[in-house]
């Protein structure tokens, strides 16, 4: 009876070990736009981002001149996909959901993070929190340790992965302040 007491606490213990890493992983800044997560691909579907170029975005009439002012969108020059990928941890704000959809832009072609899985991927939410999209050809490649957790291909930790890009590319494009 106490072998078995004491396996059960040992194993809680180790459990508890578990869990307890994968939260102190997790970096959280709710008013910053930007999600960070290791996914894994379910699907990448390329779609026509002009399709509806041509349908007016408004109309107006120009109250001085009597003029018809026709606003269109804007012609997108990049190949667009719809993402779908397994949330398999989140390291940067929690996305709260085990899969998500999301757009994504390529100008060169189809995304290069497509060619890896797992893979780190960086989001953000549109404007009118209406659909998710990647943060354009930023993603690094992973690889399982012998220790079970993600690293990057040169055995870098992800919050190492994540503040490189939080302290380059993500400072540059505004997204964080210092």
């Amino acid at each position: 009876m106490t072998r078995l007491l004491l396996l059960l606490l040992l194993l809680s213990h180790v459990s508890f070990g578990q869990s307890k890493e994968k939260k102190k992983q997790l970096l959280v800044d709710t008013t910053v736009n930007l999600f960070a997560f290791v996914g894994e691909k379910i699907s990448l579907k390329e779609y026509d981002p002009n399709a509806d170029y041509d349908k007016p975005k408004s109309i107006d009439i120009d109250s001085t001149t009597g003029d018809t002012i026709v606003q269109r969108r804007s012609f997108i020059m990049d190949n667009a996909f719809e993402a779908k990928y397994k949330v398999l941890q989140s390291v940067f704000n929690d996305l709260k959901i085990d899969t998500i959809v999301f757009k994504t832009f390529d100008h060169y072609g189809r995304p290069a993070f497509e060619n890896h899985s797992p893979v780190l991927l960086y989001l953000s939410k549109s404007e009118d929190g209406s659909y998710y999209f990647h943060q354009k050809y930023q993603f690094d490649p992973l690889l399982k340790s012998k220790n079970n957790s993600w690293v990057g291909k040169h055995g870098e930790t992800l919050q190492k992965l994540f503040n490189q890009k939080k302290k380059t590319v993500f400072k540059t494009r505004g997204l964080f302040k210092n």
